[in-house]
């Protein structure tokens, strides 16, 4: 009698699709979850990556990428987007002490670019610790840090609002 029974629960097909969803749902949900988090991850990295862009832009295009003044206005550049930092952080969590701006004179005593003039490279650079990590946090992966760093080379000139 038992036996019957067993072999007609073992052929019976009702609550199948119901059991087969409820094993393949959290496996579905980690994956869509997984597939968010690493998006949102590279596109925090697109904005970082944009304003360090935009800030080595500005300073090689100032009058001089070592004063104080072009170099603060190309930190609230790189961060707020504008230059007098008047605005929300590209990123949460980034701020201006977060970049490293440094302009290296190279040696052209022969002449072999610009006919001798003096070239410097503006190298601004930044780290931020990824506080994001919401979903992927729960399988206790450790926070992620973002390095950007672009170069630029100093052109000399005037950007808007500097002497």
């Amino acid at each position: 009698m038992a036996l019957r029974w067993l072999k007609s629960l073992w052929r019976n097909d009702c609550g199948t699709a119901l059991l087969e969803g409820a094993i393949v749902l959290p496996v579905f949900l980690l994956l869509v979850g997984g597939v968010y988090e690493f998006g949102y991850f590279f596109y925090q990295q697109q904005l970082l990556e944009s304003g360090v862009r935009d800030a080595s832009r500005y300073l090689a295009v100032t009058a001089d990428p070592n004063s104080v003044t072009s170099q603060t206005g190309a930190m609230n550049l790189a961060v707020y987007g504008l230059i007098n930092g008047s605005a929300n952080p590209r990123v949460s969590g980034w701020s201006p002490a977060d970049i490293a701006i440094t302009v290296t004179a190279l040696d052209n005593s022969s002449g072999l670019y610009c006919s001798g003039c003096p070239l410097k490279v503006i190298t601004v650079s930044t780290r931020v610790a990824d506080s994001s990590l919401g979903f992927l946090g729960l399988l206790g992966l450790k926070t992620p840090i973002i390095s950007v760093s672009h170069q630029e080379r100093w052109v000399g000139g005037s950007a808007p609002g500097r002497s």
